[in-house]
């Protein structure tokens, strides 16, 4: 080895040692370790010494330089050299190790990382006599580093970067030490009831703790006890020291939405376990409303804390050290993590109460049906929130054990189209091999995975959610030839019997709906999502407007029209005690399960309608930006837009040539004649949408469009800016799916 190569190394060693002097003596998480005796640690590194110097082997430093510079002098710039060797993962590895760059183990500034030990020894962090304001900043610090672990960054960039955290155990301040200890304990039912709900992707969670130890000695009593007591202590300072009673108060309260959140969580938990009583249930959203009045508490009195300094990374002045876990983290690209400003995080742990509020209200769904439809909706509110979503699905599904599900779905059949076979009261069910047959069908596990995964997917983020439906319809279109199986079989024992009934479509009906359900939210989500451009709006509506909401009105026509043939068939066969009885029942019978739903989707369809026609009118004006026709080919974008509808058999795919029929017969009306049919499609939407009692908030912001979008339309067919070539702006601020056109 060479004199300037030992040198090198040597200076090498010495800046490692000066950088993370506590290398290797601070292991996170390991209560107890606050104390080293050092003749122990003298004493076992005296007995490994000899064996160490054996052990160690004699390397032979040879100087390449000259040699490299020689082999390599006849390739040019950016030229590579392949061997066998030394192939492309070698390559890649050697330019990320220990590249600052690159490698996210080394750091990129050449501060030291305060380590806990260090801050202690040296004063700059305290365990005890701390100031109520110094508390205030590390209880807001450590909530917003728990919000920014919710939000996809990881435990070692975010949570563990507070010293305090390291070692609670050590920390002689009673409710700084009960704190650190109860966010060990809620962050460690987090992160389970997130990985048992399954509906997340690495861009969403990270489930890594790095070694660290959530502190399973200490008990949920133990833990949640510790608060309480803390609470009271500074309840009594409050009144032996009143000019100070307002700050304490401000800490208590951080104490307590500690405390109380982690119950919920505990309770919650025990769900996987033993299902939660209607009674426990009520203590839960009890619980979340007193978690919503302590907030305005922990806003007002955010500035009463200690603030982090202007020219630092770290959230807080004391405790916090962003550069501690570095050397956790794998050599990949460096990820620059900002904790979430106090005030944001606040606000967000406000709508997470708001949201797990919601999310157990799940419990009122009794059918798949309805269950579905509640997923859909909290997924578009709270899509953003994985936290929340995971809750939802934890607490529904652990509602019901796999076995259960099976009757569940069978109610939720029956409850949507009533198949005879389920009824009690007719003779179908009485058939044993029908009942048989029907068993079958819903204990192939297959066909209940289906269903089950349809309400999984519904808990992803939105953007997962439509790359998941892709391939969902692929298990629908074979869930959909089981059920044509079992309906076949069924008619044919239908027709055997004596009885008036006459046997339909109903589970292919119900599996049906199930399968337009997620196709429509596939090619909506499209829209939400941006992933259209403006010329392909065009058969997007006109898919949704000539076909899918035409089938989803045809197939709950259907289950309506079946459900109401059943209540009478069941009129007729009872024998009625007087006359006024049977009017009573026949009056009620008469009352339309889907309408409101129907009169929805005939909203909907109409909406597309108007979108349809109105782009029709704007490509014949040409106003539609196309793109350029040596790099387009409009057919491979229409099958590639409706490729996972290919595999289905109904409702089919709708071939191009079909919509470039039907356009082509469209783009024979003038612009004003196409601008006058949208204006007239939006009109019959907001028609119906008023016609429904009790609209939501949906239902009033595509009201909203339509209203809008008429008196556009009507301004264009009566020649408003008709000689501009300007493409019109479509703003989806009003509503996630339906734009409002603004001609510029």
């Amino acid at each position: 080895m060479s004199e300037n190569q030992r040198e090198i190394d040597e200076k090498t060693e010495e800046e490692v040692r000066e950088a993370f002097p506590d290398e290797g003596r601070d292991h996170p998480g390991q209560p107890g370790d606050f104390e080293v005796n050092p003749s122990e640690e003298a004493g076992q590194q005296g007995e490994a010494g000899t064996e160490i110097e054996k052990a160690t082997p004699t390397y032979e430093w040879k100087e390449i330089t000259k040699e490299f510079f020689v082999a390599i002098k006849d390739l040019q710039m950016g030229e590579l050299m392949h061997h066998e060797l030394f192939g492309l993962f070698e390559a890649m590895s050697a330019i990320e190790m220990m590249d600052p760059k690159m490698d996210a183990g080394m750091s990129c500034k050449k501060e030291k990382p305060l380590r806990f030990h260090t801050a202690v020894s040296n004063g700059q962090l305290k365990l005890d006599n701390l100031e109520f304001s110094e508390l205030i900043g590390v209880f807001d610090s450590i909530y917003a580093c728990l919000v920014s672990w919710l939000e996809g960054h990881s435990l070692a960039q975010t949570l563990f970067t507070c010293l305090y955290m390291h070692f609670p155990h050590a920390i002689e301040e009673k409710s700084l030490k009960a704190f650190c200890i109860s966010i060990y304990k809620l962050t460690d039912y987090i992160r389970k009831i997130i990985t048992h709900a399954s509906v997340f992707e690495e861009e969403d969670f990270q489930p890594s703790t790095f070694a660290y130890t959530l502190y399973p000695d200490v008990s949920d009593t133990k833990a949640c006890a510790m608060l309480k007591e803390a609470e009271e202590e500074l309840q009594r300072k409050a009144k032996a020291n009143p000019e100070n009673a307002e700050i304490i108060q401000f800490v208590i309260c951080r104490l307590k939405f500690a405390r109380i959140l982690l119950q919920i969580f505990v309770n919650l938990w025990r769900m996987k376990s033993t299902p939660l009583s209607e009674v426990e249930m009520n203590d839960v959203a009890r619980q979340l409303s007193s978690l919503s009045d302590i907030i305005p508490a922990m806003r007002k009195s955010i500035e009463r804390g200690t603030q982090p300094d202007a020219n630092s990374d770290a959230p807080n002045p004391m405790g916090f050290s962003p550069m501690v876990n570095q050397r956790l983290l794998p050599p990949t690209f460096p990820r620059y993590t900002k904790i979430k400003d106090r005030h944001e995080s606040v606000t967000f742990l406000e709508e997470l109460i708001q949201r797990l509020r919601l999310a157990c209200k799940v419990t009122n769904c009794t059918h798949f049906y309805t269950a579905l439809n509640f997923f859909m909706d909290f997924s578009k509110k709270s899509g953003h929130c994985l936290l929340s979503r995971s809750m939802l699905r934890f607490i529904y599904l652990n509602l019901f054990s796999m076995n259960s599900f099976t009757d569940y779905l069978k109610e939720s059949a029956k409850v949507f189209i009533a198949p005879p076979v389920l009824m009690s009261r007719n003779a179908l069910s009485s058939n044993a091999q029908a009942r048989e047959c029907v068993e079958s069908f819903f204990n192939y596990t297959p066909n209940m995975n289906t269903m089950y995964v349809f309400l999984q997917i519904c808990g992803y983020n939105r953007a997962r959610q439509r790359d998941k439906l892709a391939r969902l319809l692929e298990e629908f279109s074979k869930l959909q030839q089981e059920a044509q199986r079992l309906d076949t079989y069924l008619y044919m024992q239908d027709s055997k019997s004596e009885t008036t009934s006459q046997y339909l479509a109903c589970f292919g009906t119900w599996i049906l709906y199930q399968c337009l359900r997620a196709m429509e939210l596939y090619l909506l989500s499209g829209l939400e999502l941006e992933l259209y451009s403006v010329h392909e709006y065009l058969y997007i509506f006109w898919y949704l407007y000539e076909f899918l909401f035409g089938w989803i009105v045809s197939s709950l026509t259907r289950a309506e029209s079946f459900l109401l043939d059943q209540d009478c068939i069941v009129d007729q066969s009872k024998q009625a005690s007087n006359s006024k009885s049977r009017k009573a029942k026949s009056k009620k019978k008469k009352a339309k399960p889907y309408f409101r739903e129907i009169l929805y989707n005939q909203a909907l369809q109409n909406v597309c309608g108007g979108f349809y026609k109105g782009l029709t009118g704007f490509v014949k004006d040409g106003r539609i930006q196309q793109p350029a026709a040596i790099f387009d080919n409009e057919k491979i974008r229409f099958d590639h837009r409706f490729a996972p509808f290919a595999c289905l058999k109904t409702p089919p795919m709708v071939p191009y040539f079909e919509f470039r029929l039907m356009r082509s017969h469209l783009l024979k009306l003038s612009s004003a004649e196409l601008y006058l049919a949208a204006a007239k499609h939006f009109h019959q939407g907001r028609t119906i949408l008023e016609s429904i009692p009790n609209p939501d908030a949906e239902m009033l912001e595509i009201l909203h469009v339509t209203k809008v979008n008429y008196v556009v339309m009507n301004l264009l067919a009566n020649g408003h800016k008709k000689d501009s070539k300007v493409q019109p702006e479509f703003d989806f601020s009003h509503h996630r799916y339906f734009p409002v056109i603004k001609q510029l």
